[in-house]
Protein backbone atom coordinates (compact mmCIF):
# COMPACT_ATOMS: atom_id res chain seq x y z
CA UNK A 1 0.00 0.00 0.00
CA UNK A 2 1.36 3.41 -0.97
CA UNK A 3 1.56 6.26 1.54
CA UNK A 4 -0.99 8.34 -0.37
CA UNK A 5 -3.43 5.41 -0.27
CA UNK A 6 -2.96 5.08 3.49
CA UNK A 7 -3.63 8.80 3.95
CA UNK A 8 -6.70 8.71 1.71
CA UNK A 9 -8.21 5.69 3.45
CA UNK A 10 -7.48 7.19 6.87
CA UNK A 11 -9.17 10.45 5.92
CA UNK A 12 -12.20 8.61 4.52
CA UNK A 13 -12.47 6.40 7.62
CA UNK A 14 -12.25 9.35 10.01
CA UNK A 15 -14.83 11.45 8.17
CA UNK A 16 -17.35 8.74 7.38
CA UNK A 17 -17.22 7.01 10.78
CA UNK A 18 -19.04 9.92 12.38
CA UNK A 19 -21.12 11.17 9.47
CA UNK A 20 -24.26 9.09 8.80
CA UNK A 21 -22.98 7.71 5.50
CA UNK A 22 -21.16 4.47 6.58
CA UNK A 23 -17.40 4.27 6.96
CA UNK A 24 -17.25 0.54 6.21
CA UNK A 25 -19.25 0.95 3.01
CA UNK A 26 -16.92 3.68 1.78
CA UNK A 27 -13.84 1.61 2.63
CA UNK A 28 -15.28 -1.28 0.60
CA UNK A 29 -15.70 1.13 -2.31
CA UNK A 30 -12.12 2.36 -1.94
CA UNK A 31 -10.90 -1.23 -1.90
CA UNK A 32 -12.67 -1.74 -5.22
CA UNK A 33 -11.30 1.47 -6.74
CA UNK A 34 -7.71 1.31 -5.41
CA UNK A 35 -7.29 -2.48 -5.27
CA UNK A 36 -5.64 -2.30 -1.84
CA UNK A 37 -5.67 -5.63 -0.06
CA UNK A 38 -2.27 -5.80 1.62
CA UNK A 39 -2.29 -5.51 5.42
CA UNK A 40 -6.10 -5.47 5.27
CA UNK A 41 -6.76 -6.68 8.83
CA UNK A 42 -4.00 -4.66 10.50
CA UNK A 43 -4.84 -1.53 8.53
CA UNK A 44 -8.53 -1.78 9.39
CA UNK A 45 -7.58 -2.13 13.05
CA UNK A 46 -5.39 0.97 13.00
CA UNK A 47 -8.04 3.02 11.20
CA UNK A 48 -10.57 2.16 13.89
CA UNK A 49 -8.07 2.95 16.64
CA UNK A 50 -7.64 6.35 15.04
CA UNK A 51 -11.36 7.09 15.17
CA UNK A 52 -11.44 5.76 18.74
CA UNK A 53 -8.77 8.30 19.72
CA UNK A 54 -10.81 11.03 18.04
CA UNK A 55 -14.03 10.33 19.92
CA UNK A 56 -12.16 9.95 23.22
CA UNK A 57 -10.45 13.31 22.67
CA UNK A 58 -13.72 15.11 21.92
CA UNK A 59 -15.74 13.51 24.74
CA UNK A 60 -12.97 13.23 27.31
CA UNK A 61 -14.94 15.18 29.93
CA UNK A 62 -18.01 12.98 29.47
CA UNK A 63 -15.84 9.88 29.68
CA UNK A 64 -14.14 11.12 32.85
CA UNK A 65 -17.57 11.65 34.40
CA UNK A 66 -18.69 8.18 33.33
CA UNK A 67 -15.55 6.62 34.82
CA UNK A 68 -16.22 8.41 38.11
CA UNK A 69 -19.90 7.41 38.06
CA UNK A 70 -20.22 4.33 35.82
CA UNK A 71 -23.69 3.50 37.11
CA UNK A 72 -25.15 6.95 36.53
CA UNK A 73 -28.28 7.16 34.44
CA UNK A 74 -26.26 7.77 31.26
CA UNK A 75 -23.85 4.97 32.14
CA UNK A 76 -26.66 2.46 32.65
CA UNK A 77 -28.30 3.48 29.37
CA UNK A 78 -25.02 3.05 27.49
CA UNK A 79 -24.53 -0.39 29.04
CA UNK A 80 -28.08 -1.39 28.08
CA UNK A 81 -27.55 -0.19 24.51
CA UNK A 82 -24.24 -2.02 24.19
CA UNK A 83 -25.67 -5.43 25.16
CA UNK A 84 -27.69 -6.16 21.97
CA UNK A 85 -24.81 -4.92 19.82
CA UNK A 86 -22.41 -7.37 21.45
CA UNK A 87 -24.88 -10.25 21.14
CA UNK A 88 -25.49 -9.57 17.44
CA UNK A 89 -21.75 -9.29 16.81
CA UNK A 90 -20.95 -12.57 18.55
CA UNK A 91 -23.72 -14.54 16.85
CA UNK A 92 -23.39 -13.23 13.31
CA UNK A 93 -19.70 -12.25 13.11
CA UNK A 94 -18.66 -14.86 10.52
CA UNK A 95 -21.76 -14.39 8.38
CA UNK A 96 -21.40 -10.63 8.21
CA UNK A 97 -17.63 -10.90 7.68
CA UNK A 98 -18.23 -12.86 4.46
CA UNK A 99 -20.83 -10.31 3.32
CA UNK A 100 -18.46 -7.46 4.16
CA UNK A 101 -15.60 -8.75 2.04
CA UNK A 102 -17.81 -9.57 -0.93
CA UNK A 103 -19.44 -6.12 -1.05
CA UNK A 104 -22.42 -7.81 -2.70
CA UNK A 105 -25.09 -5.97 -0.71
CA UNK A 106 -23.61 -2.51 -0.16
CA UNK A 107 -25.81 -0.88 -2.80
CA UNK A 108 -29.00 -1.99 -1.09
CA UNK A 109 -27.57 -1.06 2.30
CA UNK A 110 -26.68 2.48 1.21
CA UNK A 111 -30.21 2.86 -0.18
CA UNK A 112 -31.70 1.60 3.08
CA UNK A 113 -29.56 4.02 5.12
CA UNK A 114 -30.62 6.96 2.97
CA UNK A 115 -34.30 6.03 3.00
CA UNK A 116 -34.27 5.57 6.77
CA UNK A 117 -32.64 8.97 7.36
CA UNK A 118 -35.15 10.74 5.11
CA UNK A 119 -38.11 8.93 6.69
CA UNK A 120 -36.88 9.71 10.22
CA UNK A 121 -36.42 13.40 9.44
CA UNK A 122 -39.89 13.53 7.84
CA UNK A 123 -41.45 11.98 10.94
CA UNK A 124 -39.40 14.17 13.27
CA UNK A 125 -40.52 17.36 11.50
CA UNK A 126 -44.15 16.32 11.95
CA UNK A 127 -43.71 15.47 15.63
CA UNK A 128 -41.54 18.47 16.56
CA UNK A 129 -44.34 21.04 16.45
CA UNK A 130 -45.28 22.03 19.97
CA UNK A 131 -43.00 19.44 21.61
CA UNK A 132 -39.75 19.89 23.50
CA UNK A 133 -36.88 17.60 22.61
CA UNK A 134 -35.79 15.26 25.40
CA UNK A 135 -32.32 14.85 26.93
CA UNK A 136 -30.59 11.50 26.43
CA UNK A 137 -31.19 10.66 30.10
CA UNK A 138 -34.93 10.61 29.34
CA UNK A 139 -34.47 7.44 27.30
CA UNK A 140 -36.13 4.35 28.68
CA UNK A 141 -34.14 1.13 28.88
CA UNK A 142 -36.32 -0.25 26.10
CA UNK A 143 -35.36 2.79 24.03
CA UNK A 144 -31.67 2.22 24.77
CA UNK A 145 -31.99 -1.43 23.73
CA UNK A 146 -33.62 -0.30 20.49
CA UNK A 147 -30.66 1.99 19.77
CA UNK A 148 -28.32 -0.90 20.56
CA UNK A 149 -30.19 -3.13 18.09
CA UNK A 150 -29.81 -0.42 15.45
CA UNK A 151 -26.08 -0.28 16.14
CA UNK A 152 -25.86 -4.08 15.94
CA UNK A 153 -27.56 -4.06 12.53
CA UNK A 154 -24.84 -1.69 11.33
CA UNK A 155 -22.40 -4.60 11.33
CA UNK A 156 -23.49 -4.80 7.68
CA UNK A 157 -20.89 -2.81 5.73
CA UNK A 158 -22.99 0.01 4.24
CA UNK A 159 -25.52 0.40 7.04
CA UNK A 160 -24.26 3.52 8.79
CA UNK A 161 -23.72 2.98 12.52
CA UNK A 162 -24.11 6.66 13.35
CA UNK A 163 -27.03 6.97 10.93
CA UNK A 164 -29.00 4.07 12.37
CA UNK A 165 -28.37 4.98 16.01
CA UNK A 166 -29.25 8.62 15.37
CA UNK A 167 -32.47 7.62 13.65
CA UNK A 168 -33.35 5.35 16.57
CA UNK A 169 -32.72 8.16 19.06
CA UNK A 170 -34.43 10.91 17.06
CA UNK A 171 -37.43 8.66 16.56
CA UNK A 172 -37.86 8.66 20.34
CA UNK A 173 -37.88 12.45 20.55
CA UNK A 174 -34.32 12.87 21.84
CA UNK A 175 -32.70 16.27 21.32
CA UNK A 176 -30.53 16.27 18.19
CA UNK A 177 -27.24 17.24 19.85
CA UNK A 178 -27.98 14.86 22.71
CA UNK A 179 -28.65 12.07 20.22
CA UNK A 180 -25.27 12.68 18.57
CA UNK A 181 -23.51 12.69 21.93
CA UNK A 182 -25.16 9.42 22.99
CA UNK A 183 -24.46 7.80 19.63
CA UNK A 184 -20.77 8.73 19.66
CA UNK A 185 -20.27 7.67 23.29
CA UNK A 186 -21.97 4.38 22.40
CA UNK A 187 -19.45 3.86 19.60
CA UNK A 188 -16.51 3.68 22.01
CA UNK A 189 -16.98 0.13 23.40
CA UNK A 190 -17.88 -1.17 19.92
CA UNK A 191 -14.84 0.36 18.20
CA UNK A 192 -12.57 -0.69 21.07
CA UNK A 193 -13.89 -4.25 21.11
CA UNK A 194 -13.59 -4.62 17.35
CA UNK A 195 -10.06 -3.20 17.33
CA UNK A 196 -8.96 -5.56 20.12
CA UNK A 197 -10.35 -8.63 18.32
CA UNK A 198 -8.82 -7.62 14.99
CA UNK A 199 -5.52 -6.68 16.63
CA UNK A 200 -5.31 -10.04 18.38
CA UNK A 201 -5.94 -11.88 15.11
CA UNK A 202 -3.30 -9.80 13.34
CA UNK A 203 -0.67 -10.40 16.03
CA UNK A 204 -1.40 -14.14 15.94
CA UNK A 205 -0.57 -14.16 12.23
CA UNK A 206 2.83 -12.63 13.04
CA UNK A 207 2.16 -9.45 11.11
CA UNK A 208 4.34 -6.39 11.52
CA UNK A 209 3.67 -2.67 11.69
CA UNK A 210 4.82 -0.92 8.51
CA UNK A 211 4.74 2.92 8.43
CA UNK A 212 1.52 2.98 6.39
CA UNK A 213 -0.38 1.59 9.39
CA UNK A 214 0.65 4.50 11.60
CA UNK A 215 0.00 6.99 8.80
CA UNK A 216 -3.51 5.61 8.43
CA UNK A 217 -4.08 5.85 12.19
CA UNK A 218 -3.01 9.51 12.33
CA UNK A 219 -5.08 10.43 9.27
CA UNK A 220 -8.21 8.76 10.67
CA UNK A 221 -7.71 10.32 14.12
CA UNK A 222 -7.30 13.86 12.76
CA UNK A 223 -10.15 13.64 10.24
CA UNK A 224 -12.37 11.94 12.82
CA UNK A 225 -11.76 14.73 15.33
CA UNK A 226 -12.67 17.36 12.74
CA UNK A 227 -15.72 15.37 11.58
CA UNK A 228 -17.14 15.09 15.10
CA UNK A 229 -16.87 18.84 15.70
CA UNK A 230 -18.35 19.59 12.28
CA UNK A 231 -21.25 17.19 12.69
CA UNK A 232 -22.23 18.30 16.21
CA UNK A 233 -22.47 21.88 14.96
CA UNK A 234 -24.21 20.84 11.75
CA UNK A 235 -26.99 18.83 13.38
CA UNK A 236 -27.81 21.63 15.82
CA UNK A 237 -28.86 23.84 12.92
CA UNK A 238 -29.81 21.57 10.05
CA UNK A 239 -31.53 18.30 9.26
CA UNK A 240 -29.85 15.14 8.01
CA UNK A 241 -31.57 15.10 4.62
CA UNK A 242 -28.39 15.87 2.67
CA UNK A 243 -26.80 12.67 3.99
CA UNK A 244 -29.95 10.73 3.24
CA UNK A 245 -30.01 11.88 -0.38
CA UNK A 246 -26.27 11.21 -0.73
CA UNK A 247 -26.44 7.59 0.45
CA UNK A 248 -29.64 6.99 -1.51
CA UNK A 249 -28.06 8.20 -4.76
CA UNK A 250 -24.76 6.42 -4.08
CA UNK A 251 -26.55 3.14 -3.38
CA UNK A 252 -28.59 3.47 -6.58
CA UNK A 253 -25.42 4.04 -8.64
CA UNK A 254 -23.78 0.96 -7.07
CA UNK A 255 -26.84 -1.21 -7.77
CA UNK A 256 -26.86 -0.08 -11.43
CA UNK A 257 -23.17 -0.95 -11.68
CA UNK A 258 -23.69 -4.35 -10.05
CA UNK A 259 -26.50 -5.37 -12.38
CA UNK A 260 -25.89 -3.39 -15.56
CA UNK A 261 -22.51 -1.70 -16.19
CA UNK A 262 -20.15 -3.93 -14.12
CA UNK A 263 -17.38 -1.35 -14.02
CA UNK A 264 -16.40 -2.03 -10.40
CA UNK A 265 -18.65 -4.88 -9.19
Amino acid sequence: MAIWQAILMGLVQGCTEFLPISSSGHLVLLDQFLHVSGHALAFDTMLHLGTLLAVIAVYRKDLAELLRHPLSRTGRLLIAATIPTVIIGLIFEKTFEAIFHSGATIGEEFVFTGALILYTELQASRQREGKRALPAEALTYRGALWIGLAQGAAIMPALSRSGLTLCAALGQGIDRKEAVRFSFLLSIPVILGGALVQGKEWLETGGGFPPTLWIGLVASAVSGYVAIHFFTRFIARRRLNIFGYYTLILGTIIIIDQFVTHRFF
